[in-house]
C-alpha cells in the first residue's frame, strides 16, 4: 500500500494487466434484485466480466472449491459487525482473492466502517451512494490488477466523523457478537456440527468462527480457548443469541 497506515489507497496498479482482460466476478447479495440486476448490467457494459452470482457467503464458499475467481464482491446489506465477519471468513478462506465491500452507509459512518474492512483484509472499498457503475467497474479493474481502492473524497472529507464510540466499541479482545454465540456454545462443550446447526451456519463457518476465537483468545486447541474465555468474560457475557 501507499503508505505505512492501513488506511491509504494505492494510485497506481502495481502490474500492467490490459483492462480488456477476462475476469471472473464472485457477486454474493442476499438481494436478488440488485444482485440480478447489477450483475447483468455490468456483463453487458464489459462482456469480459464474467459474473457468478450468489446469495450467501456460504453459497460462495461451497462452490469455489470447483470455481476460480479473480475478484469477490461482497453486497452484505447487514450490520457492520456481521459484514465483517464474512469479510473475514472470505479472507481467511481464500487469501489470494481481493474482496470488494459494496456499502450502503450514510457518508458519515463510512470512514471508520472503511478503515475496519480494510483491517479485516477488504482490498477495495465500493459507496453505493457516490460511485457510479463507470466507476465501480473501475474500481474492480483496479483491485483485479492488485491495487487497492476506497474512496478518497470520504477518507478525507471534513463533514465525515467516526461513528458514535458506543456504536463500534470493540468487546474484549475484540471478539465480534457471532464469534460470542460460538465461544457459548463451544464452552458448552459442543461439537462444530452441533454449533454450526444451532446457530444456523455451515459447519465449515463455525470452523472459521473457531480458528478465530482460538487466535484471539491466545489459544491452540478449543478446550483452551474456552477455559481462557471463563477469565476474560464476565459469567453470562457470552451466552449464545438464541
Amino acid at each position: 500500500m501507499a503508505s505505512d497506515t492501513p488506511f491509504s489507497v494505492d494510485i497506481t496498479p502495481p502490474t500492467d494487466q490490459p483492462r480488456s482482460q477476462t475476469a471472473r466476478i464472485a457477486w454474493i447479495d442476499s438481494y436478488a434484485l440488485t444482485r440480478d440486476c447489477l450483475s447483468k448490467v455490468m456483463s453487458d457494459m464489459q462482456p469480459d466480466l464474467e459474473i457468478d452470482t450468489f446469495a450467501t457467503v456460504e453459497q460462495f464458499l461451497a462452490a469455489s472449491a470447483e470455481v476460480d475467481m479473480d475478484v469477490v464482491i461482497l453486497y452484505s446489506h447487514r450490520p457492520n459487525d456481521a459484514c465483517l465477519q464474512e469479510i473475514t471468513t472470505i479472507c481467511e478462506a481464500l487469501e489470494t482473492i481481493p474482496v470488494i465491500i459494496l456499502s450502503d452507509l450514510e457518508e458519515s459512518y463510512q470512514v471508520s466502517t472503511i478503515r475496519e474492512a480494510l483491517r479485516a483484509g477488504a482490498s477495495g472499498f465500493i459507496s453505493t451512494r457516490s460511485m457510479g457503475l463507470g466507476m465501480t467497474l473501475s474500481a474492480i479493474r483496479f483491485v483485479q490488477s492488485g491495487g487497492t481502492f476506497a474512496p478518497l473524497d470520504i477518507l478525507l472529507s471534513d463533514t465525515a466523523v467516526a461513528q458514535p464510540a458506543q456504536a463500534i466499541q470493540d468487546t474484549p479482545y475484540r471478539l465480534t457478537a457471532r464469534q460470542r454465540d460460538v465461544l457459548a456454545q463451544l464452552q458448552q462443550g459442543k461439537a462444530n456440527k452441533i454449533i454450526a446447526h444451532e446457530l444456523g451456519m455451515s459447519e465449515s463457518t463455525a470452523k472459521v468462527h473457531i480458528r478465530n476465537i482460538m487466535r484471539k483468545m491466545g489459544a491452540t486447541n478449543r478446550t483452551q480457548a474456552a477455559f481462557n474465555a471463563l477469565k476474560l468474560y464476565p459469567e453470562g457475557e457470552t451466552r449464545p443469541s438464541l
